[in-house]
């Protein structure tokens, strides 16, 4: 008996068929992948490129900043054996008295954050050195002495123009530009300042910047002194007060002993505050003061072309892949859920 072979149906054949490939939807292929990225090289490399060209250009035009810095500690207040003796034998009214001269109290990294935070620090320097001109170098025109006026905008004279039509006496022509203000000076200020304090070695460090390396010296030994200034303000008048207030309590008494020990702390109080005004910083050391920065600080332009390249690189590879779905899409994949898309994305059903 002839053996007879069956033949199997035949099979339509397979789009793109390699031999040796196994066909798996769900499995990827990474030649397939390099293939996409091969056929949008020039793109990827178009992006690349024109991304880390973008890179230097901007970076070159960003202004060098440099920043100084300097270190400060809170002094240790020193025993003051007599003085707290003498609260001692007053009992009572002697811890009143302690508690409101201060005295054990010393500077803390928490005062010195609050105080350099605060506005009536920063304004006070900014007054006292002139700083609006330095901070807001743009708007200042130094051979006028004065503040740049700008060109008013298309918006800004036609409600000059309305205005006048409304208007029965003759305006003077205003400047458009107004010179800062000290709250735009604080804010700009404040944004050069970094504070960092330190709780586990117990000091603050200060940092200031600008483009100008010898003014961020300058600027941040401002804050140095007008922190010590501060406090040593403080100090001085809450000392006249208690001066007062001990001279009251003083001529109430008419026990001799308890008249002697108000009397040396009286004393202890006028040195106290002779004190305050001979030390050149108070309430805190310099350990290391501020000096002028010889390097920039940034902008880091190699960093930031480098960043730029890579993400471009990146945003071209995603490119890549979504126009070869795209592309796919158009071709033998799905036209028929293409024109859907197309026909949903329209503003108008017709």
């Amino acid at each position: 008996m002839p053996i007879t072979e069956e033949t199997s149906p035949a099979r339509p054949p397979i789009p793109d068929y390699v031999p040796g490939m196994t066909v798996d939807e769900d499995e990827i292929n990474l030649l397939d992948l390099f293939i996409v990225l091969l056929k949008h090289k020039v793109m990827i490399f178009s992006v690349v490129v024109l991304a880390g060209i973008a890179a230097v250009v901007i970076s070159l035009r960003m202004p060098n900043v440099y920043r100084s810095e300097a270190t400060i500690a809170p002094t240790t207040q020193e025993k003051v054996s007599g003085g707290l003796s003498a609260l001692g034998a007053l009992g009572g009214f002697g811890s009143m008295i302690a508690s409101e001269m201060g005295i054990g109290a010393t500077g803390s990294l928490d005062q010195f954050d609050v105080v350099l935070k605060s506005r009536g620090l920063t304004n006070t320097i900014i007054r006292e050195h002139n700083l609006l001109p330095i901070i807001f170098d743009k708007s200042w025109d130094a051979k006028t002495g004065d503040w740049k006026v700008g060109e008013p905008s298309s918006l800004q004279k036609a409600s000059a123009a309305i205005l006048g039509m409304f208007s029965t006496t003759p305006d003077k022509k205003k400047d458009v530009s107004k010179s800062p203000t000290l709250q735009d000076a604080y804010n700009a200020i404040q944004a050069m300042l970094s504070l960092k304090p330190d709780k586990k070695q117990n000091v603050m460090r200060l940092s200031f910047e600008s483009k100008d390396p010898k003014m961020a010296q300058t600027i941040l030994n401002y804050y140095i002194v007008g922190l010590s200034e501060f406090l040593r303000r403080q100090t001085l008048d809450d000392a006249a007060a208690q001066q007062v207030h001990l001279s009251q309590q003083l001529a109430k008494m008419t026990d001799p002993l308890l008249k002697n020990r108000l009397y040396e702390l009286i004393a202890k109080q006028i040195e106290k505050e002779a004190l305050a005004k001979i030390q050149k910083y108070f309430s805190f050391n310099v350990i290391d003061p501020a000096y002028v920065p010889e390097k920039k600080f940034k902008p880091k332009r190699a960093q930031i072309c480098m960043i730029s390249i890579v993400v471009a690189f990146f945003i071209a590879i995603f490119l890549a892949f979504f126009m070869e779905y795209v592309k796919n899409l158009k071709t033998r994949e799905d036209p028929e859920r293409l024109a859907n898309l197309r026909k949903s994305m329209r503003l108008r059903n017709t």
